[in-house]
């Protein structure tokens, strides 16, 4: 063990490693300071502060925030993660995803919006806003715009 990390507490660590296996079903909020891998039903909202692995079986109906992820099952709700988020060809998203990088394999489906990098969250008018922190108001349409 090297100089400084005695109290470290290694969130990857096997020994930490939670795990839903297929057939487990929970309903209810789950959080955890560790990783977690998910091949059952979790009807609830997940926050994870280590890497979520959601696999061909796993279903999260609800909100998920975390570090990292892998997707190859289902999520109906929105999904936040703060570094890296992969979505595996086998992946059903039903909501908004936000992260910072991400990866999509071909035959991933997603049914929502998705924001990455560092970009400014886009309000409920679709619009991204302005430097005041409001959207930047709609130009007025005339009545040469309108189609009849």
């Amino acid at each position: 063990m090297f100089k400084g990390e005695k109290n470290k507490a290694n969130v990857d660590s096997p020994e930490r490693l939670n795990r839903l296996v297929s057939g487990t079903k929970l309903d209810g909020d789950l959080s955890t300071e560790s990783s977690i891998r998910v091949d059952g039903t979790i009807k609830g909202d997940l926050k994870c502060n280590g890497k979520l692995v959601l696999g061909v079986e796993g279903n999260i109906v609800g909100n998920v925030v975390t570090t990292q992820a892998e997707i190859e099952g289902n999520v109906e709700g929105d999904i936040q993660v703060e570094d890296l988020l992969i979505l595996q060809k086998t992946a059903v998203v039903k909501g908004a995803i936000q992260t910072t990088r991400l990866i999509i394999e071909d035959g991933a489906q997603i049914g929502g919006n998705v924001q990455t990098g560092d970009l400014p969250k886009v309000s409920n008018t679709g619009k991204a806003p302005s430097k005041n922190g409001q959207p930047d108001p709609s130009p007025a349409q005339d009545e040469s715009d309108v189609v009849y």
